[in-house]
């Protein structure tokens, strides 16, 4: 099945989008959210949804980040999608607010996602990867099951539809279209603990077992499941 099809059944079986429904797909440029968009953009017409996408500057890389945004400016022109891009002082407000640089931008670039999707559905491009980077951070950090479920296809109005699909499969997918896309330099920094789960534990975990991210994306979705139940069952 190729990554189209992945991402046509998920959207279905996870009812993540109806006809009429308004998407506004979070676009950094980088090769998850740039395969996020390209995969939307071709779904589209034939499942009746209108496609925006947003793109959140953090500006915290100087010419890399006009870089990025530039990119993005581009793509959505080329591709005919309406883009807003959002600009927002990462540093000061994680000053500000005591937080770390990852949480201030997580936090400002929800934010940005909601104001602009104006309640909307938003679709990030979190991918089985990320969900398999997810649950093992929360294991060492200590986690109960919605912890250890991993990331959820659905919360609120955000939508997941990459969640089925491998950065492998992803990076293979733009590589067919000839689809081009950015490197956020700082993915590539060990000064980061997720960084860290992505680069050393997860390839070390594979090279134990091929399988890991397929078997770690099956577990959390049984372990969301039996939540999900005793949430319901709770109320």
């Amino acid at each position: 099945m190729n990554v189209s099809d992945k991402v046509r059944e998920t959207i279905t079986r996870r009812c993540m989008i109806q006809k009429g429904d308004t998407v506004t797909a979070g676009l950094s440029g980088g090769a998850d959210s740039v395969c996020l968009v390209t995969v939307l953009h071709g779904l589209s017409h034939e499942m009746g949804f209108t496609l925006r996408a947003v793109h959140v500057n953090h500006c915290l890389r100087g010419e890399e980040s006009d870089r990025d945004q530039h990119f993005c400016e581009e793509l959505c022109k080329r591709l005919d999608i309406p883009l807003e891009v959002c600009r927002v002082d990462v540093t000061s407000f994680a000053k500000e607010s005591g937080r770390s640089t990852e949480e201030a931008a997580r936090i400002l670039r929800y934010g940005a996602f909601d104001k602009v999707s104006c309640g909307g559905k938003t679709a990030t491009a979190h991918n089985k990867n990320d969900n398999a980077e997810t649950v093992l951070f929360n294991i060492v950090r200590g986690s109960g099951l919605k912890g250890l479920g991993g990331i959820p296809y659905v919360r609120g109005n955000i939508i997941r539809p990459l969640l089925d699909v491998s950065r492998s499969e992803i990076e293979e997918y733009l590589s067919q279209m000839g689809q081009g896309f950015v490197t956020d330099s700082t993915n590539l920094s060990a000064a980061y603990s997720r960084n860290r789960i992505r680069r050393e534990v997860l390839p070390a975990l594979t090279a134990v077992a091929p399988q890991a991210t397929d078997s770690m994306a099956r577990t959390a979705r049984l372990l969301r499941t039996d939540a999900d139940f005793l949430d319901a069952e709770a109320q």
